[in-house]
């Protein structure tokens, strides 16, 4: 049965019900997976539009271009990238998706009790070729000037993602240690992150996502993920970053930082809330009180 709009809308708002321990388990790893978080058939809708937006149709070949103009080709090789996709008002059924407040509530539950409400940092469409090359290892938050660590980013695959694809791995509990914090994402992260987690001993959490699973990972979790070894399928992903909606701007400590600031903290200053025209709230408890009143 193809369902309607009204439906797909419902969907994408309506609350999905952590429990104690997926939030504990959060906190003690720095990620999560979700099963049945946005379904299948609600994903099949959105995929063509999200296609369109990252400029390609079905399962395009690799791009060498990407390769060709990259400073670090190890990262090129990985995948295109299309962010602040909400933002264009070409692809206003994009952002009914990255606008989900289904998404948003969960990661600010997962965030802790003391996060009231979510803000957009960006969201951003990652398409991992046939042929594409691994991810190396990271830590997202390096690139953000933001004074705290309440963040959470959403990694939602558009259909399954079998290990052949390159599913998205984690280290476990390595949002609370320094396992490479000052390197970016390249051959030099994956160096130091991967010697770093050999020595402490820290476990990686690997398999393969189910459609309409979910990743929750916290912004200094580190992560990888492997090359798509298949011949004929993209990995398609969405991905959307929140911040605690009193999020402040820090000082930037680095080019990327500074970057970072000028294109998504527009009008942001330093040691103010970080609440330009591109970071709306995406969910508040507030908000929700006041709906759940009218009705």
């Amino acid at each position: 049965m193809v369902m309607s709009e009204n439906n797909i809308s419902s969907v994408l708002h309506e609350p999905y019900a952590l429990t104690a321990e997926q939030k504990t388990y959060y906190r003690k790893n720095g990620f999560i997976r979700l099963k049945d978080v946005i379904p299948a058939d609600v994903l099949d809708y959105y995929t063509p539009f999200i296609e369109a937006a990252v400029g390609v149709s079905g399962d395009d070949p690799l791009d060498e271009q990407l390769a060709k103009d990259a400073k670090d080709p190890t990262y090129s090789r990985a995948f295109k990238q299309v962010i602040n996709i909400w933002a264009k008002p070409e692809h206003a059924k994009v952002k009914e998706l990255a606008f989900s407040k289904r998404l948003a509530r969960i990661a600010a539950e997962l965030m802790g009790d003391d996060v009231t409400g979510v803000r957009m940092y960006h969201d951003q469409a990652l398409f991992k070729w046939p042929g594409g090359g691994h991810t190396p290892y990271h830590a997202d938050q390096f690139y953000w000037p933001l004074q705290s660590e309440k963040t959470v980013t959403a990694w939602m695959p558009l259909s399954a993602v079998p290990t052949e694809m390159g599913p998205l791995e984690f280290v476990a509990g390595s949002q609370n240690a320094d396992l490479g914090r000052s390197v970016g994402i390249g051959i030099a992260s994956d160096a130091a992150v991967s010697a770093a987690v050999k020595q402490g001993g820290y476990e990686l959490i690997t398999g393969p996502f189910e459609a309409g699973e979910v990743s929750f990972h916290s912004g200094w979790t580190f992560h990888k993920a492997p090359p798509n070894t298949t011949t004929d399928k993209t990995r398609k992903v969405l991905t959307v970053i929140y911040m605690d909606k009193d999020m402040k701007m820090a000082e930037p400590l680095n080019d990327n930082q500074r970057a970072d600031a000028n294109r998504y903290l527009t009008g942001v200053e330093v040691g103010k809330v970080c609440d330009g025209p591109l970071n709306p709230i995406l969910w508040g408890k507030e908000e929700e009180k006041a709906i759940d009143t009218l009705v």
